[in-house]
């Protein structure tokens, strides 16, 4: 049982990403907060017990990022969307996923045998991006706002999803040739 608690986990956050949509859209934040705290919980959680255990399997490793990008990237394109945190942040953080994302899904549409291992850059990055939606979140909840908190925070996140991104580009540029090929 202990095995499947990873998948699990990664399965839960996958799904409170779709409810904290409503959530965002009514500005209610003490509850996103909540529901999102968990699913940052979360996503620590299933990778600690995949590693402790040694119970990473093929569909952990696919569900895992996915619902890690799917939780950004709703987050950060919400939040922007009513004026939670700049816009811009909203499309570097989802621009990096999807980018993300469309080679993965390009490659399994074309056979190719991709498996994209995270990065400590990508870890490091992932919990700056989560760290930051929760402060935004506390800050929400209690009607606080500070102007040099967004700026900065939105500065740090930024460099590291674009230093993130870079990583990946770089590590994983060879796939380039061979999407064009097919």
């Amino acid at each position: 049982m202990i095995k499947l608690l990873p998948n699990i986990l990664s399965t839960f956050r996958l799904v409170v990403s779709f409810f904290i949509i409503p959530l965002i859209l009514r500005n209610n934040f003490k509850m996103t907060l909540i529901f999102f705290g968990l699913a940052a919980i979360s996503d620590f959680l299933d990778g600690y017990l995949a590693r402790k255990y040694n119970a990473s399997s093929d569909l952990g490793k696919m569900l895992d990022p996915l619902a890690d990008k799917t939780l950004m990237i709703i987050s950060y394109v919400l939040l922007a969307h009513v004026e939670a945190i700049p816009a811009y942040m909203a499309m570097i953080v989802a621009g990096r996923d999807f980018l993300i994302l469309t080679v993965i899904g390009a490659c399994k549409m074309r056979n190719i045998n991709l498996e994209i291992r995270p990065h400590l850059s990508s870890k490091i990055n992932t919990t700056i991006q989560l760290i930051f939606i929760v402060l935004v979140l506390a800050c929400k909840s209690l009607s606080m706002h500070i102007p040099w908190f967004l700026d900065l925070g939105g500065l740090v996140v930024s460099v590291s999803t674009i230093f993130s991104g870079a990583v990946y580009v770089q590590k994983y540029y060879w796939i380039k040739d061979k999407l064009l090929q097919q």
